[in-house]
């Protein structure tokens, strides 16, 4: 087990360990429970097998597009890995799957969610080696224990209104020396567009309740710098699973800009290396 914190006595709650700090939650945070329990009512009727049928159906393009990107974690095969933002957990299932000898820590601020992947342990016969709940601004685990930390497509919710120092600090905090965080297929904007941006994409809380953001990678950049961390980021304008021909025609187009990619709304990985 990955030692915690002194102050760290988590409850167990269907084989998720479990840390809640009530003072680092705000509304956001709140919106992604009540966004949860509205999914579980909707599948309470339903049976294991139907749910991870769902699962894959609804999750099909986010599954591709991580197979592409997975290379991007750029492992070994041994290392300590924690993903934080796993939802169901199938992303660190993936990882489990093909690196086996890696230890593989699944981690969601909901811990209902997590419940769901035993299904994908199943589906793939592999089991993680730990799975957590907590909260991504006051993480249960003691200094530098880990060689990687990644999020694919949900650090964008590890804002506190629009801030992500307060969340880059503990990952980095826990985060050992040289160690990366991978933050994958993360909507980015550059900074004259961002409150066009934030509109546009904050729309969709009309349909799933939960607060959403961009990325501004200058403003990450200097965070980083910061926490004494090296930022590289990949502007990834990946047409390919995207769930509109709008959205296809535009990432294709985008595509072929080369480098005044930045210069537009787009989607980027992201590599903070620890420096020291």
């Amino acid at each position: 087990m990955i030692p915690t914190q002194s102050k760290v006595k988590p409850d167990q709650d269907e084989g998720i360990l479990c840390f809640f700090n009530n003072a680092v939650m705000i509304e956001s945070d709140r919106k992604e429970f009540i966004a949860n329990n509205r999914y579980e009512a909707s599948v309470s009727n339903h049976y294991d097998a139907e749910i991870l049928l769902e699962d894959i159906v609804f999750k099909s393009n986010f599954i591709r597009t991580f197979q592409t990107v997975m290379p991007k974690l750029q492992l070994s095969g041994s290392e300590k890995i924690l993903e934080m933002g796993a939802s169901h957990g199938w992303a660190s299932v993936l990882v489990k799957y093909k690196y086996p000898g890696c230890y593989m820590v699944a981690s969601d601020l909901v811990p209902d969610t997590l419940k769901h992947a035993h299904r994908w342990e199943k589906l793939l016969q592999v089991k993680l080696d730990e799975k957590w709940s907590f909260n991504c601004r006051d993480i249960p685990f003691k200094n530098e224990q880990f060689d990687r930390i990644f999020t694919f497509a949900s650090f964008h919710h590890f804002g506190e209104y629009g801030d992500y120092s307060k969340s880059l600090m503990e990952m980095t905090r826990i985060l050992k020396p040289q160690g990366k965080i991978i933050l994958l297929y993360e909507p980015s904007s550059p900074s004259y567009l961002y409150p066009l941006a934030f509109k546009r994409v904050n729309k969709r809380r009309d349909i799933d309740g939960v607060d959403e953001d961009v990325l501004v990678i200058s403003r990450l950049g200097k965070i980083a710098q910061q926490l004494g961390c090296r930022l590289h980021a990949e502007w990834f304008p990946f047409h390919l699973y995207r769930d509109s021909i709008a959205s296809t025609n535009y990432y294709f187009l985008l595509s072929k800009l080369g480098g005044v990619q930045k210069l537009f709304v787009s989607t980027v990985n992201l590599v903070i290396e620890k420096t020291s």
